[in-house]
C-alpha cells in the first residue's frame, strides 16, 4: 500500500479566484446559488444522453468579484458539511475548461471487477480520499492527468494533491482506473464513510492515516468472512480504529 498522497491544504480559508470548481449536480438542491451559474459537464460520450447526471465544472476565473464570494462560501461549507458533497474539488490545471472536462470523463465509465461498464465516481471526496490510499503513485498520477493541483474537502480539513499537469496515460484509462483486485477495497467507500462519521473529529494526521487503516481493517475482515457493511462491523472498526489512533 502506497503511502497517503494527500496534504493537508495550506490555507484551508483563502478566497477561489482561479481554477475549477468541481460540483455534483445530483446535490445542488443544497446551493442553489450555484446552480444558476454556466458550467462545463464532464459527460463520457456513451452517456451523453444522461448528460443531466454528470459531474460540472465551473470556471471560477469567468465569475464576477461577488460570484467568486459566493461560490467560495460553498466551498468552505464542504469541510464541516454533514450533507453528502456538492463542491467535490477545487483543480488548478494550465489547460483549458474543456481539456479537463474531458479527462475526468475519461474515468467515470470503465470495466468493473467482473468486465461490466460501472460508473464510477472517483470525484466524490468519500471515495476519492479512500482511492488515494489504494492506489499506487503511478496510478494516482495518471487519474489526475493534466491536473496541477486536486483540494477536497473532507473529515474536517481541506486536502492537496499534486498532479503530473499532463496526461499520464494518452492511449487510455487503464493506468489510472482500479486494477481487477482493487475494486472489493474501492467499492468499499460507503463502509468507510460510515465509519468515519462515527469518529467525532480527526487532527490532520489521523485523518491522512485513516483510509489507509480503514481499508487494512476491512481486508483483513474480508479474509476472515466478513463482507457486508453491517452495523456490527462499522462498531468493530470504530472500536479498533479508535484504539488504534489513540495509541499511535
Amino acid at each position: 500500500m502506497s503511502s497517503p498522497a494527500m496534504q493537508i491544504a495550506v490555507d484551508q480559508t483563502g478566497p477561489l479566484t482561479s481554477g475549477y470548481l468541481l460540483v455534483e449536480p445530483a446535490t445542488l438542491d443544497y446551493a442553489p446559488d450555484l446552480a444558476a451559474l454556466d458550467m462545463r459537464p464532464c459527460t463520457p460520450r456513451v452517456l451523453a444522453h444522461r448528460e443531466e447526471l454528470m459531474p460540472r465544472l465551473i470556471d471560477l476565473g469567468s465569475l464576477d468579484p461577488d460570484v467568486r464570494q459566493t461560490v467560495t462560501r460553498y466551498w468552505h461549507e464542504e469541510i464541516d458539511a454533514e450533507r453528502p458533497p456538492v463542491a467535490c474539488a477545487w483543480i488548478r490545471s494550465a489547460v483549458e475548461i474543456d481539456a479537463v472536462a474531458a479527462h475526468i470523463a475519461r474515468y467515470l465509465v470503465g470495466p468493473d471487477a467482473g468486465g461490466e461498464p460501472v460508473f464510477w465516481r472517483h470525484y466524490d471526496p468519500r471515495v476519492f480520499a479512500l482511492a488515494l490510499a489504494i492506489f499506487s503513485p503511478d496510478q494516482q498520477q495518471a487519474l489526475l492527468g493534466p491536473i496541477q493541483a486536486w483540494q477536497f474537502a473532507w473529515a474536517g480539513h481541506i486536502w492537496h494533491v499534486d498532479g503530473p499537469g499532463v496526461e499520464a496515460d494518452p492511449a487510455g484509462q487503464s493506468l489510472g482506473w482500479p486494477r481487477v483486485d482493487q475494486w472489493p477495497r474501492i467499492n468499499r467507500s460507503e463502509i468507510v464513510d460510515r465509519i468515519r462519521r462515527r469518529f467525532s473529529g480527526f487532527s490532520v494526521w489521523q485523518a491522512a492515516r485513516f483510509p489507509s487503516m480503514a481499508d487494512s481493517f476491512l481486508n483483513a475482515a474480508a479474509a476472515n468472512g466478513h463482507h457486508s457493511a453491517t452495523d456490527e462491523l462499522v462498531d468493530a472498526a470504530w472500536q479498533q480504529l479508535s484504539h488504534e489512533l489513540a495509541s499511535e
